[in-house]
């Protein structure tokens, strides 16, 4: 009974492990002034290899994609850079020249121009919808992440009350209420200030 309690504990520490080694995505939290511009890097951590990569980037209300261009680490690779915006959604493709590949490695891959608006206050950038190719061209998915982009508790002082978000609501793409932004592919955020005043964004769940 013993040796079947160490077979079975090893079985469960072999798949924790297997678990733990993920292809993913990674941006780190970042903090941006309004009306000013910052560049980020995005990571790729991959235990596969991979021909090229591609995935959705969603900004917060009120931050924009500038600009976009390769790391020196993925121009060595001979990589190409493909991107194009829609309803606030950016489709990022990151591809192959002849036989180049992603080897099994951590290392920036792309670097990422932010602008904040005027009056940007902060929000959650996702990164998601990732996905790699083996050399078999065999689709797999990488994992995204969630990025909290903040603005120096500076700009936050003596912005007034009235001024502060009271209530979210959200909708499906047809203007019908919906509980939770999971439920649907894309949903309207719909935020009120106290004052009355309404923002909108779409907000896309992985």
């Amino acid at each position: 009974m013993k040796r079947l309690h160490i077979i079975v504990l090893c079985a469960l520490l072999a798949v924790s492990a297997a678990v733990g080694q993920r292809n993913r995505f990674t941006m780190q939290d970042f903090e941006i002034s309004p009306d000013s511009t910052v560049t980020i890097p995005l990571l790729l951590a991959l235990q596969d290899t991979s021909r090229g990569v591609q995935f959705n980037m969603t900004p917060p209300l009120g931050l924009y994609v500038k600009a976009m261009q390769l790391t020196s680490y993925s121009k060595s690779l001979g990589m190409s850079l493909s991107s194009n915006e829609k309803n606030g959604i950016h489709t990022v493709i990151i591809y192959q020249v002849g036989q180049a590949c992603f080897p099994p490695d951590t290392a920036e891959i792309l670097n990422v121009k932010f602008q904040a608006g005027p009056d940007f206050k902060g929000g959650e950038l996702e990164i998601w919808k990732g996905r790699g190719s083996t050399m078999d061209n065999a689709t797999y998915v990488i994992d995204g992440d969630t990025a909290l982009v903040t603005v120096p508790s500076s700009w936050l002082i003596g912005i007034p009350i009235d001024q502060q978000p009271v209530q979210e609501h959200f909708f499906n793409l047809q203007g019908q209420p919906i509980d939770s932004p999971a439920s649907v592919p894309v949903a309207i955020e719909v935020t009120t200030m106290s004052d009355g005043h309404c923002t909108s964004r779409k907000v896309a769940v992985r």
